[in-house]
């Protein structure tokens, strides 16, 4: 029986993905969504193939960003040396941009729509907020930011509702989606507080249940147990940090840059 276009796709995804070709893996996997018909949607292998192409491509830009960001401050560079950096500095966050916009345009025109099962709505709301916050990152235009700013909230509100309704603390979509939320709040919202609170308050939830799903799961415990991890170390951060905010307070009312990288998923 000769495989269909679909199945072709999936095969050719999980070879760039095993060969690390994220590039590649983004377009069949935008092909593969493009032709679904409207009646169909991605199954959960395809959800996990088209978020791992899109997450790798564009943290690999984000990972360039910082670097750059770093190189830009230097005080022995050239006027003409700076000048530089900062153009290809303007070329990655394009590169950036279009993939993020690419995706939402996905999401928007062919995921979210008449999505009907519990998993795929949180899922999909969840990378429209992620992807919207990867947006503000790269984006200059205040008027633009403050429309991603709300579509943030709006779309990681949303998953969380479901995702409370639907979903064990200790499930990994869940657990990412805690995270990143309080990753928002630290960094596009600028409150350490809120977000080390938001992360502590579901990190103690899913430690409460971890034992129950160790005795049933190994390979979900394992995951789950690697997320919780990450948000620890946030929450650890985060408390440092605000104890040092409490010592060393803003004495010109000024908005202050986050001190520490936090890790979302």
């Amino acid at each position: 029986m000769m495989m269909s276009e679909r199945e072709e796709r999936m095969q050719v995804a999980q070879l760039c993905e095993a060969a690390s070709r994220y590039g590649e893996m983004v377009e069949v996997m935008s092909e593969l969504v493009t032709a679904l018909p409207r009646t169909q949607k991605l199954n959960a292998e395809e959800r996990k193939l088209l978020s791992i192409a899109f997450k790798n491509e564009v943290a690999f830009r984000r990972k360039s960003l910082k670097s750059l960001r770093h190189i830009s401050v230097l005080r022995d560079l050239s006027i003409e040396t700076k000048q530089i950096v900062a153009e290809y500095k303007r070329r990655i966050e394009q590169e950036m941009r279009e993939l993020c916009v690419e995706l939402i345009q996905m999401l928007d025109t062919k995921l979210l729509p008449g999505v009907n099962e519990p998993e795929s709505d949180i899922f999909y709301h969840k990378m429209k907020g992620d992807y919207c916050r990867y947006l503000c990152e790269v984006e200059d235009d205040q008027v633009k930011v403050t429309d991603y700013l709300a579509e943030i909230k709006e779309h990681y509100q949303v998953a969380t509702d479901y995702a409370v309704r639907s979903l064990a603390a200790t499930h990994p979509l869940r657990i990412g989606l805690a995270m990143n939320y309080s990753v928002f709040l630290h960094e596009m919202v600028d409150d350490v507080t809120l977000a080390r609170d938001h992360a502590k308050r579901f990190y103690d939830e899913a430690l409460d249940e971890m034992e129950n799903v160790r005795e049933v799961d190994t390979d979900r415990y394992n995951e789950c147990a690697f997320l919780l991890k990450l948000m620890h170390e946030n929450i650890k951060a985060w408390t440092l940090e605000s104890d040092m905010d409490a010592v060393f307070p803003s004495t010109d009312g000024s908005q202050k840059p986050p001190q520490t990288m936090s890790k979302d998923f």
